[in-house]
């Protein structure tokens, strides 16, 4: 049997995609939802799943020291699971603590386990990280209730940029798939598939922004007020079509106080809940613009143009975060829009760019058939099926 463990939509359309190759496979479907409104008769309408599992994270909120709560989730997950050696599980993150889990419990019972790329950069940022500053006694003790309280000692923090990532050990993890040629710093085998999607007809005269919370970790809101301003004077003096979408975890009390700067902008705002692939192919915007959203590299292989626009504000360019994404970006050979954004015809990924160097990239299902044919060794790190066992 197949697994794919989701907990967000977008998620779920990689998984759709991937479904489209092996349509003759048994697979099923962990959902641990996040911002996820799918229901299951829909997500059935879609794909043969054989099963659909649903589990509420008890790791969320207040309700993380919930001993109880967690004891009878994970009860729920081993009562409904049965899975043996040949079994496969690809997960999208680890962020999720009962993702690690499932992870664990599949590897236990001598599963293999895979990490497909989480939407591109959160991926590839904290895949090259290290810890970089000291737990707060919150952080301290919440790794401690995992740790020892729980026993779940395959659980680790990493703090990065004053925020914690949950990580499992590298041991659970057989490899990672990713859709760029980029490195990794992690003791995890890489392989490379194909983002197997149709490109689509979009309009050149049109863009969309795409909003991200950085004003609660990156600036003040005063600071962002005027970052997004100068972004929309800019952006709707260029195109003859903006459109503005707000993040999906932006609670209504913060759209309010950035509306009196985007209603001074002709721009119309987007409030459909649909993730950004979706709206995509409607809005047809060549252009998409953002400081940092995980969207912008996902939508080059959709056809449209990523705009990343943080360069242009020190007190963005500054932060260890973004420095660490220039590095990103500029190892695929990605060219940035200038200031006054007049070489909006020659940004984007350049011809040379990281999907372009000598490695063999191969379909998802090409990728599978090497799993089950193969053992560890005879899958190299390039993706590459050495032969068959």
């Amino acid at each position: 049997m197949i697994y794919f463990l989701v907990n967000n939509e977008y998620h779920l359309l990689d998984v759709y995609n991937h479904c489209d190759q092996i349509s003759d496979l048994d697979k099923s479907l962990i959902i641990i939802p996040h911002n996820f409104n799918y229901d299951n008769r829909k997500i059935s309408e879609k794909t043969n799943f054989t099963t659909i599992y649903r589990y509420k994270s008890p790791f969320r909120g207040w309700r993380f020291f919930n001993i109880f709560e967690i004891k009878g989730v994970c009860q729920q997950i081993e009562k409904e699971l049965f899975i043996c050696k040949n079994d496969v599980l690809f997960v999208y993150t680890e962020y999720e603590i009962l993702n690690q889990y499932i992870i664990k419990i599949f590897k236990k019972k001598g599963a293999m386990i895979y990490v497909i790329e989480d939407g591109g950069l959160p991926t590839y940022l904290t895949f090259n990280i290290d810890n970089d500053g000291s737990f707060s006694l919150k952080e301290m003790i919440k790794l401690f209730f995992v740790n020892r309280i729980l026993k779940w000692d395959h659980v680790r923090f990493l703090k990065y940029n004053e925020i914690i990532f949950p990580q499992i050990e590298d041991k659970y993890l057989d490899g990672v798939l990713l859709y760029f040629k980029l490195t990794i710093r992690r003791n995890i085998n890489t392989y490379f598939i194909l983002k197997d999607v149709e490109k689509l007809a979009l309009d050149e005269e049109s863009a969309i922004f795409l909003n991200e919370r950085i004003y609660d970790y990156y600036c003040s809101k005063e600071e962002y007020l005027s970052l997004l301003g100068d972004a929309l004077r800019k952006i709707t003096g260029k195109f003859r079509k903006v459109y503005f979408k707000f993040h999906p975890r932006e609670h209504e009390e913060d759209q309010l106080w950035q509306l009196h700067v985007i209603n001074k902008y002709p721009v119309e705002i987007i409030n459909d809940p649909k993730p950004f692939e979706v709206l995509l192919d409607n809005l047809k915007t060549r252009y998409v613009f953002s400081f940092l959203s995980a969207a912008l590299l996902n939508s080059y292989f959709y056809g449209a143009i990523p705009v990343y626009i943080y360069h242009h504000y020190e007190i963005l360019r500054k932060n260890k975060i973004f420095c660490d994404i220039d590095k990103l970006l500029m190892s695929l050979g990605y060219r940035y829009i200038d200031v006054n954004y007049d070489n909006i015809n020659e940004i984007g990924f350049q011809p040379g760019n990281g999907n372009d160097k000598e490695v063999e990239f191969k379909t998802f299902k090409e990728f599978l058939r090497c799993v089950y044919m193969c053992d560890d060794e005879a899958l190299d790190p390039a993706g590459r099926c050495k032969g068959p066992v």
